[in-house]
C-alpha cells in the first residue's frame, strides 16, 4: 500500500493542486504497518482442541470484517490533517473451508492430526483526501483466492478437566497480489505459524469452557519490496458455556501485538512504529444435526495503533464424522 501511495504522489505532481492534498493524505496513512496473516476471532471458542474422536472433519469459516476508522501510532482517529478531510475504508469478505483430518497416532503422548485451509476472499478499499470542494480519491475492489495455510503438525492432550494443544503450520502467499494495487487478497509473502491452545473444564461433563491460546508469527520479505514485516504475536481467551445439549453461548477476545517493526529501506518506513488491536464479543451456536453445527459471533475491536479499528461478523459450521448425541 505504501508504494501505491508513492506512485500516486509522483503522479500528482503534474496536476495542479493535487499534490498538496496527496502530501496530506500520505501524512495521514503513511505509518500504517503490515499486517499477518492470521485472523483472530473468526474461529469459533472450542475449535483449537483436536477433537478427540479420528475422523476427517469440515469446517467452514464465513467472516465479514469492515473498517472505518484509522488509527495512528498513538491510537488517536485520523479523520483530518489540519482543514483536509480524509477518509478510508475497508470491507473483506471471505470464505475459508477447513479440511481436518484427526488421526488415531500419538506423538509424544498426543493425538496427531493435520489440516489444509485454502480461501476465497473479496476486498474492497477506499480512500479520500477532500480539500474546499476538491477531492482525490481511490476507490478498489476484487475477488478470487487467498493465501494458503497448511498446518502438517497438530497435536493435542486431553483429560477430564482440559485440553491442550500445540500446533506449526505455514501460510503459502497464492493469493491475488501486485505490489501497485491497493485490493490485493494475498499478502505477497510466506508466514510460518506456532500456536499453543488450551481448555479448562469447570464440570466433568465439560458444558463449561475456560479458552486461552496464543499464536506467533514470523514472516519473509513483501514480494516486490524490500519490506520484511515485524513478527505479529496473538493472545485471543474465552468462555463456552452449554446452556443445553445443543444450543451453546459464549464471549470472547483477542488482543494482537506487532512484536518487532517492519524492516526494510522504503523512505517513509518507520521500523519505532508497531501496530496492535484488541477487539471483544459474543457467541451463540447451534447443533442442527448432531453432526451439523451452525455458529453466529461478533466481535467489536478497540484501542488500535497504527491500523484500521473495526468489526467482524462470522457464520461458521461444523460437520462431524459421527454424531455427537
Amino acid at each position: 500500500m505504501r508504494r501505491t501511495w508513492q506512485k500516486m504522489l509522483k503522479a500528482a505532481v503534474r496536476l495542479s493542486g493535487g499534490i498538496l492534498i496527496l502530501c496530506l493524505l500520505l501524512s495521514g496513512f503513511a505509518e500504517a504497518r503490515e499486517l499477518g496473516h492470521y485472523l483472530p476471532g473468526v474461529i469459533n471458542v472450542r475449535d483449537l482442541a483436536v477433537p478427540a474422536e479420528a475422523g476427517f472433519y469440515y469446517e467452514q469459516y464465513n467472516f465479514y470484517y469492515t473498517a472505518d476508522s484509522y488509527k495512528d501510532r498513538n491510537g488517536n482517529s485520523v479523520n483530518s490533517v489540519g482543514p483536509v478531510q480524509l477518509k478510508g475504508e475497508v470491507d473483506i469478505y471471505g470464505i475459508a473451508p477447513v479440511f481436518l483430518w484427526v488421526t488415531d497416532k500419538e506423538v509424544l503422548g498426543g493425538n496427531y492430526a493435520c489440516y489444509i485451509s485454502p480461501s476465497i476472499a473479496s476486498t474492497s478499499v477506499s480512500a479520500s483526501a477532500s480539500l474546499f470542494n476538491r477531492a482525490v480519491e481511490i476507490d478498489d475492489d476484487s475477488w478470487g483466492l487467498g493465501d494458503i495455510f497448511v498446518q502438517p503438525f497438530w497435536l493435542g492432550w486431553r483429560d477430564t478437566h482440559y485440553d491442550l494443544s500445540f500446533g506449526l503450520g505455514l501460510y503459502a502467499p497464492i493469493g491475488k497480489y501486485d505490489e501497485d494495487d491497493v485490493d490485493n487478497i494475498g499478502l505477497g509473502f510466506w508466514t510460518f505459524q506456532a500456536q499453543v491452545g488450551g481448555y479448562y473444564y469447570i464440570d466433568k461433563q465439560q458444558a463449561s469452557a475456560l479458552m486461552l491460546a496464543a499464536t506467533y508469527e514470523t514472516h519473509t520479505e513483501k514480494d516486490g519490496t524490500d519490506i520484511t514485516p515485524g513478527d505479529h504475536f496473538t493472545l485471543e481467551y474465552g468462555f463456552s458455556q452449554y446452556l443445553s445439549e445443543r444450543l451453546e453461548v459464549g464471549i470472547m477476545g483477542y488482543s494482537q501485538w506487532q512484536v518487532n517493526g517492519d524492516d526494510g529501506d522504503d523512505p517513509i518506513l518507520d521500523p519505532s512504529v508497531k501496530c496492535e488491536v484488541h477487539a471483544l464479543g459474543g457467541q451463540v451456536a447451534y447443533w442442527v444435526t448432531p453432526r451439523l453445527n451452525l455458529s453466529l459471533r461478533y466481535l467489536s475491536e478497540y484501542n488500535a495503533e497504527a491500523r484500521f479499528e473495526g468489526d467482524l461478523v462470522t457464520i461458521n459450521l461444523t460437520y462431524l464424522p459421527t454424531s455427537l448425541f
